[in-house]
């Protein structure tokens, strides 16, 4: 995605001094790389996102992403860094999608409402090419279905999709497959809480993390058949993990949206999972045998929260006006482990901060590669690279790789321009004065921008 200087310098300045509403207590790290825009749009009414992540040994930086979104102009896409985006739209009224992606980048499959139920497609794709095959119903009458398989250093069988078979319903099931397709006859999610210890009934919104084969833990809300409280509860599908310690009753009348994640090697691991979802006004975040938590600063207002591990790290990431209120951005808080960052990294670009209202945040990863993470604006979907054991959310950049270095006035006249072996030699030649560098990788995508004084 291209972009005039003048809103480069914007962000080098928002670099060096970003605005924060913020309590005082809290700090955020700004995102360092640009944010893309999704081609096709506009991409207006969006209220739903998914991603994916692999591997890719014949893509051009051995990585591709996967993105879905619903709306006025529904459909997938495949990024391939260093190669481009590629666009397949879904048939009108396709409505709250989810992704898989993987088997060395080359398969993957979409699930989405449309009318009564829900149906999935197949998708293959070969570096520059995506093929989208025809929809396969799943259930006839159900709704909210999310879509998981395992992914560590890699992206691989099996693939579980789970859903509501109705609004307000009990009846959690879901469907076992492959990321080419052949899902079976629909099974029903155990409705035993792992956190209440007893039946938990009308559960809806669900989500699942799946480790391997037959190794499933499913996640929704519901209410607790012996005390009638509303909560959020883990259902154990084979993977003989353990609930929440406490914290995971809802409020009345929330409905609370949660999603989940994992590790595969989870033996034993209190982080063999984290669950984020909204009580409220409050994000909140759980993992095995731990109490679940609120995340968010102080008095900020939060949207709908997402959850994504690369290997031992995890991030949360959600929109919320704590940045620039009354906009909503989106920052994240992270983990290595069970334990938290100190401080919220701001996921989307700065120079957009308080810009416009960002929502429907979706979030996946990769040990290997870090984050893929997409979200919705007004008539654009943005997408991006991140890194999650980072401060903030950058991509990982090889040591050896050289970059494009070009530096600036504060006017937007280029100064000087070579490569980042020269970056010495090139400040060192620059009277005294106040400068932005703006770095670019091998593929023309500006990864960083910076302001400097000699």
């Amino acid at each position: 995605m291209k972009k005039s200087f003048p809103f480069l310098q914007c962000a080098a300045l928002l670099l060096a001094c970003t605005g924060t509403a913020l309590p005082v207590s809290a700090q955020i790290n700004p995102a360092k790389t640009i944010d893309f825009i999704l081609p096709g749009g506009p991409y207006s009414n969006v209220e739903n996102t998914g991603a994916a992540i692999t591997e890719c040994s014949s893509c051009a930086q051995g990585v591709a992403h996967a993105y879905t979104w619903d709306g006025d102009n529904p459909g997938i896409a495949v990024y391939e860094p260093g190669m481009g985006v590629f666009v397949q739209p879904l048939p009108s009224g396709s409505w709250d999608p989810d992704i898989v992606f993987g088997l060395d980048g080359t398969s993957g499959v979409v699930v989405n409402e449309k009318g009564t139920g829900i149906e999935f497609r197949t998708f293959t794709y070969s570096p520059g090419v995506l093929t989208l095959s025809t929809p396969k119903l799943v259930h006839a009458n159900a709704h909210h279905p999310n879509i998981d398989n395992p992914t560590d250093s890699i992206s691989r069988d099996p693939v579980v999709i789970v859903f509501e078979t109705s609004v307000g319903s009990s009846d959690l099931k879901y469907a076992e497959g492959t990321l080419t397709g052949g899902f079976g006859t629909s099974l029903s999610v155990p409705n035993i809480g792992l956190t209440q210890g007893v039946k938990i009934v009308d559960r809806f919104r669900p989500d699942v993390q799946v480790y391997d084969a037959q190794k499933y833990l499913f996640v929704a809300q519901g209410i607790d058949s012996i005390t009638g409280n509303d909560c959020v509860d883990l259902f154990d599908g084979g993977a003989n993990l353990f609930g929440f310690s406490s914290g995971n009753l809802l409020l009345s009348g929330v409905v609370a949206h949660a999603r989940i994640d994992g590790v595969v090697d989870q033996q034993g691991l209190t982080y063999a999972y984290s669950v984020t979802y909204k009580d409220h006004n409050s994000i909140r975040h759980g993992m095995q045998s731990t109490a679940v938590t609120a995340l968010q600063p102080a008095g900020s207002a939060s949207g709908k929260p997402a959850i994504a591990y690369s290997g031992d790290y995890h991030d949360a990431v959600w929109p919320t006006d704590a940045v620039a209120a009354p906009n909503y951005d989106l920052i994240g808080k992270g983990y290595f482990a069970s334990t938290p960052d100190t401080f919220y990294k701001e996921l989307n670009e700065v120079s957009t901060s308080g810009i416009m209202d960002k929502w429907a945040v979706s979030i996946a990863g990769l040990v290997n590669f870090d984050y893929a993470a997409c979200w919705a604006t007004t008539e654009d979907i943005y997408f991006k690279e991140a890194f999650d054991a980072s401060t903030t959310y950058k991509k990982e950049n090889q040591v050896s790789e050289v970059f494009e270095i070009a530096v600036y006035s504060t006017s937007g006249q280029m100064i000087k321009k070579g490569n980042s072996q020269e970056i010495k030699i090139l400040l060192s030649e620059l009277p005294s004065g106040l400068y932005v560098i703006i770095k670019k990788n091998n593929f023309n995508e500006i990864i960083e921008v910076q302001k400097i004084i000699k």
